[in-house]
């Protein structure tokens, strides 16, 4: 499940144009260990990790979001740059009971919408990928 923590770290870090020895300064753990977060040689503990997060002025979801888009394009990034957005997960939320067929429909096109900009967002952000128009 944090296969690629570290490999998303390093991108939000790069993302954000901070050192490894700035990040880890500012969250007060060693640049050593801050190393090894990204490299995924270990993973952090829940305090480091709340730590580097604020400093990198990012929340858990689009740290989870990154890892899931680094699943979703493989390894190596940076040799195909040209990649096709990947299809989103599907999105079920029926079964809850709370609203009519219709407005279940509604809710997720309006979903998958917003998961797609966001998707396209992250690809061009973070990844450094071309979104598809």
């Amino acid at each position: 499940m944090f296969d690629n923590l570290g490999r998303a770290l390093y991108l939000i870090r790069d993302l954000r144009g901070k050192s490894q020895a700035a990040v880890a300064r500012e969250a007060g753990i060693g640049k050593s260990q801050l190393s090894k977060y990204e490299s995924g040689k270990e993973l952090p503990k829940l305090e480091s990790l709340k730590k580097v997060l604020k400093v990198l002025e990012v929340g858990p979801f689009e740290v989870f979001y990154a890892m899931h888009l680094i699943d979703l394009e493989g390894e190596n990034l940076e040799a195909r740059p040209n990649l096709e957005r990947p299809s989103l997960p599907p999105l079920t939320l029926s079964g809850t009971g709370l609203f009519s067929h219709a407005t279940d429909e509604a809710f997720q096109r309006v979903l998958r919408e917003v998961l797609a900009l966001y998707h396209h967002m992250f690809r061009e952000k973070l990844l450094g990928l071309p979104g598809k128009h």
